[in-house]
C-alpha cells in the first residue's frame, strides 16, 4: 500500500495566464488543426483533424446525424459498440455514404400509413419531410411527397397519406452531379430535391440544407476518398473480433477500444487481434497514469485516451473508489508520453476524455498535453444526438441523456461486468436542449482560438508549448464567476 502525498487536480481548477500575443495572432489567424491518431500509412504519419472534438462512444450521443455534423465541422465521430453489430455497421457505411449531397438513409412512407401514425414518426425523429414509394421502401417508385405542411396534426390523423401527400414534385431524372441537382434544388425554389431513375425509382435526395452546410464548413475530416471520416468503438471481449472484421468491411477509417479501464491485458490482446486483421489505428485507454500509458503505447496503440470517473454523469469514483482528477491525469500522460516520444521518435496523441463542461476545460486539457477532447455532454444537447426532446412546464427544451454505465445503456463489456451480475456506474437524466451542433461547435471553436490568442499561441502545438497555466484557490474562481446579480432577462 502506498499513499500519494499531493491532491488529484481537475480541469476546471486551473486558469491560462496571458502572454503577448503577436500580430499574427489574433483569433480569427488561430489554428486548431491536431492530429488524432497515428497513420499507418508512414513513418510518423497522422489522421488530422481541423478541430480538436471527437464525439463520444455513447448511445445518447453519437448517431449518424452527428457522426456526419462533427465530421463535416472538421472533428470525428465514434460510433458505439453497445448495440449490435449489423446497426453499428449500418451507421459507418451511412456516414461513409453521405457526400453533403446525395442521401439514401431515409426514412420512406407508403400511401396507405394513417397520418397519426406519421405525426408520431414526426415526433419522434424530428423530420418533418417523407418521401412516399408505392411499397414504402426507399428505392421503390416515387409516388408523392408529404410534409408537415401538408396536414393538420389535430383534425386531419383519420386520413392516410395519400389523401395529403403532394403528387406535384419536381425530380431530378438519373442526376448523378451534385452541381446539377443543386442548380435544379435551387430552380424549383424547393428545400429538397428527389432524384428518381427513368422508370421512377426513388434513387436518392438532395436537401437544400446539406448544400448550405458544405458550402459553410469546408474543412471537413474526410479520407482519401473525399468521404466522410468515422470511428467506431469495440470492446476488448473475444465476441467482438468478428464486430471489427463488420466494421472493417463497412469502411471504418479507426477503431476504439472501449473500456474504462485501459490498463489491462485484454487491451494488449485485442490491439494484436486487430493487427492480424489489418493494419488499422486503434485508439486505446482509458488510462489515468503513467504505467497505463507506457503499457498501451508498447502495445501499440495508435492513439491513447485519458480519463477514469469524471464524466458528468459517471459514478464510477462513489462506486468503486478509483479513478482520478482530469488535470492530474494528463499531466502524469502527458508526461511520460514525452519521454517515449524521446526514445522511440514516435509522439502519440491523446484524447481528453471527461471533466469537460465548456471551453475553459477544453482549452486546459489541450495545454496540458492532450490533442483532442472526447466529448458526451456538450454534445448530447445538440438536435443531431438520439435523445428524445421533451419541454418542460415552464416552456423549456431539454434533451434526454444517459451514461454508458447506466440501466439503460447497460454497457456493461465496457465496465468489465456481465449482465447478471450488472450495476450501474453512471445515470440518466436530462440536458438542456442548445439548437443545432453546427451552430454551437464553430462558437466553441471561436470560444478556443480567443484563449489561444490571449496566451500568445498560434497553433495547439504552440500553446503545449508555451502555455503557463496556474491552480486557483477556491475564493479566486467564485470571484471569477457571475456573482451579485441575476443571469435573467428583464421583466416585461
Amino acid at each position: 500500500m502506498r499513499v500519494l502525498d499531493h491532491p488529484s487536480r481537475s480541469l476546471r481548477e486551473f486558469r491560462l495566464l496571458p502572454a503577448l500575443t503577436p500580430a499574427d495572432a489574433s483569433a480569427p489567424d488561430v489554428s486548431l488543426a491536431t492530429s488524432l491518431c497515428r497513420s499507418p500509412t508512414g513513418e510518423g504519419a497522422t489522421i488530422g483533424l481541423t478541430s480538436p472534438f471527437v464525439s463520444a462512444a455513447m448511445q445518447a450521443v453519437t448517431g449518424r446525424d452527428m457522426a456526419v455534423a462533427i465530421a463535416q465541422l472538421g472533428g470525428i465521430g465514434v460510433v458505439p459498440v453497445s448495440q449490435s453489430v449489423e446497426a453499428q455497421c449500418q451507421t459507418v457505411a451511412a456516414v461513409k455514404r453521405f457526400k453533403a449531397g446525395f442521401q439514401t438513409d431515409l426514412v420512406t412512407l407508403s400511401p396507405g400509413q394513417s397520418l397519426s401514425e406519421v405525426a408520431a414518426l414526426m415526433e419522434r425523429t424530428g423530420h418533418t419531410r417523407f418521401p412516399v414509394t408505392d411499397t414504402g421502401i426507399f428505392h421503390g417508385r416515387l409516388l408523392g411527397v408529404l410534409t408537415d405542411n401538408d396536414f393538420d396534426p389535430h383534425s386531419d390523423l383519420g386520413f392516410r397519406v395519400a389523401d395529403r401527400m403532394r403528387k406535384d414534385v419536381q425530380v431530378g431524372v438519373a442526376t448523378r452531379d451534385l452541381r446539377e441537382a443543386n442548380r435544379l434544388m435551387v430552380e424549383t425554389g424547393r428545400g429538397f430535391l428527389p432524384i428518381v431513375s427513368e422508370e421512377g425509382t426513388l434513387l436518392s435526395v438532395v436537401f437544400k440544407k446539406d448544400r448550405d452546410k458544405h458550402l459553410r464548413h469546408p474543412a471537413e475530416t474526410v479520407d482519401s476518398q473525399r468521404r466522410l471520416r468515422v470511428a467506431a468503438a469495440v470492446s476488448t471481449h473475444p465476441e467482438d473480433r468478428e464486430r471489427v472484421q463488420a466494421l472493417l468491411e463497412h469502411g471504418a477509417d479507426v477503431l476504439v477500444l472501449d473500456a474504462s479501464d485501459g490498463h489491462t491485458a485484454y487491451q494488449a490482446e485485442m490491439l494484436e487481434t486487430i493487427r492480424r486483421v489489418r493494419d488499422v489505428p486503434v485508439v486505446a485507454g482509458n488510462v489515468v497514469t503513467a504505467d497505463g500509458f507506457e503499457f498501451l503505447a508498447e502495445a501499440g496503440a495508435a492513439a491513447v485516451k485519458v480519463g477514469m470517473g469524471v464524466g458528468s454523469g459517471c459514478t464510477t469514483q462513489a462506486m468503486k473508489g478509483t479513478g482520478r482528477g482530469q488535470a492530474t491525469a494528463l499531466m502524469d500522460v502527458a508526461a511520460a508520453r514525452d519521454r517515449h516520444a524521446e526514445r522511440t521518435g514516435q509522439r502519440l496523441p491523446l484524447i481528453a476524455d471527461g471533466g469537460i463542461s465548456g471551453p475553459a476545460e477544453i482549452v486546459v486539457a489541450l495545454a496540458l498535453g492532450a490533442d483532442c477532447v472526447m466529448l458526451g455532454n456538450l454534445l448530447a444537447r445538440f438536435s443531431e444526438s438520439p435523445g428524445r426532446i421533451v419541454r418542460n412546464r415552464s416552456g423549456q427544451d431539454f434533451k434526454e441523456y444517459w451514461m454508458e454505465g447506466s440501466a439503460r445503456a447497460a454497457n456493461a463489456r465496457r465496465y468489465a461486468q456481465t449482465r447478471a451480475g450488472f450495476f450501474e456506474e453512471g445515470i440518466e437524466g436530462w440536458v438542456p436542449h442548445e439548437g443545432s451542433v453546427y451552430d454551437g461547435l464553430p462558437l466553441l471553436a471561436r470560444a478556443l482560438r480567443s484563449a489561444l490568442s490571449t496566451a500568445g499561441c498560434r497553433t495547439l502545438a504552440e500553446l503545449q508549448e508555451r502555455a503557463v497555466l496556474e491552480p486557483q484557490s477556491p475564493a479566486s474562481l467564485a470571484v471569477a464567476a457571475v456573482r451579485g446579480m441575476e443571469p435573467r432577462d428583464l421583466p416585461a
